[in-house]
């Protein structure tokens, strides 16, 4: 296990880089004449109820995808697509799509099922088995020729953000879908979590959950390193609903990690915390690291001065930076 600082990872990428000719592809997504190109997929989804569900993705990149390695990323509760892709606040940026796409990547971004454009099934049957196998029909598209997207990926990297971190987890250890595996924000080393229980209580009278924007704010960010004009645009622009069913799917993994399947991951692993995020604490990050005991190796990273949302603090490049070196080192390209 390795802990990577920012200027660590840019030693490491920056020696890579000189030691091996850059790819063409690498080059030509890498140039600042280029721009992101987006496009929505839509994904139809068979769950065990037997019905036909939409998973919504949004494909970043830039020049061609046709041979880039591939990002699929899951985002966490109350959140959707764009929270890998939030718009620039007071000249700073803060969209992980755009990073990744400039660096090379071509990056799939989803809606989750229940949340932002994707199909909202029944609040209490959309559990974390259920949502994992709609992430596995899609990762499966992603690499078929000719299925929803044309042109098929042949090396994959799942990223999860928080809740997002469970479902891939999940997803990894049952279909070892993605050639290597990225969470952030989330600890499954069991710790108290600093929500009220009667607000959580409350929370779960709805089978479609919305924190309110106050609970919110506290746990999600660390004021002193976040813009007030970020966390207002996300609380008014990007929180979304999320079901019962997930949510007391993360109570229960929160309680006993093994039901995320995390003991079955066999990929390389990269885990990343916010060094300040009161909701998921980076202290549990080596603790953490030992309960992937089948992973090929596992590498941990702090992202300094950051929060939970690791995508809307001052901070965010140096965690996309990281990320960018550790998959470009682990999976081959």
């Amino acid at each position: 296990m390795n802990l990577y600082s920012r200027a660590l990872c840019t030693v490491l990428f920056s020696a890579t880089l000189a030691a091996t000719a850059l790819p063409a592809n690498k080059a030509e997504a890498s140039s600042s004449s280029q721009t992101t190109k987006v496009e929505r997929l839509v994904f139809p989804v068979t769950l065990s109820d037997g019905n036909t569900y939409e998973v919504v993705g949004y494909l970043y990149y830039r020049g061609h995808a046709k041979y880039r390695p591939l990002q699929v990323l899951v985002h966490g509760l109350t959140y959707t697509h764009e929270y890998w892709d939030i718009p620039s606040v007071g000249g700073r940026k803060y969209s992980y799509a755009e990073y990744m796409a400039r660096e090379g990547y071509a990056v799939l971004a989803l809606d989750m099922l229940g949340a932002g454009e994707s199909s909202r099934p029944d609040g209490d049957f959309l559990d974390l088995a259920e949502t994992a196998d709609s992430v596995h029909q899609v990762l499966t598209e992603m690499r078929t020729s000719g299925g929803v997207y044309k042109t098929p990926f042949r090396r994959i990297a799942l990223v999860g953000h928080s809740n997002g971190a469970i479902i891939s987890t999940f997803v990894q250890s049952k279909y070892n879908d993605a050639d290597v595996l990225v969470n952030t924000g989330f600890t499954f080393t069991p710790h108290p979590i600093p929500v009220p229980n009667e607000a959580i209580s409350a929370m779960l009278q709805s089978s479609y959950i919305a924190i309110p924007t106050e609970i919110r704010t506290d746990v999600f960010y660390d004021a002193a390193n976040a813009d007030p004009a970020l966390i207002a645009f996300d609380n008014a622009n990007i929180a979304d609903t999320y079901t019962r069913g997930q949510f007391l799917s993360l109570l229960a993994v929160s309680g006993d990690p093994l039901l995320a399947g995390i003991d079955g991951v066999t990929s390389p692993v990269l885990i990343q915390f916010g060094e300040t995020d009161e909701l998921q604490p980076a202290s549990y990050v080596e603790s953490d690291a030992a309960l992937y005991s089948s992973a090929e190796r596992v590498t941990t990273a702090i992202v300094p001065d950051s929060g939970h949302i690791l995508n809307g603090h001052y901070s965010a490049p140096a965690g996309w930076e990281q990320i960018d070196c550790w998959i470009h080192h682990n999976m081959g390209w």
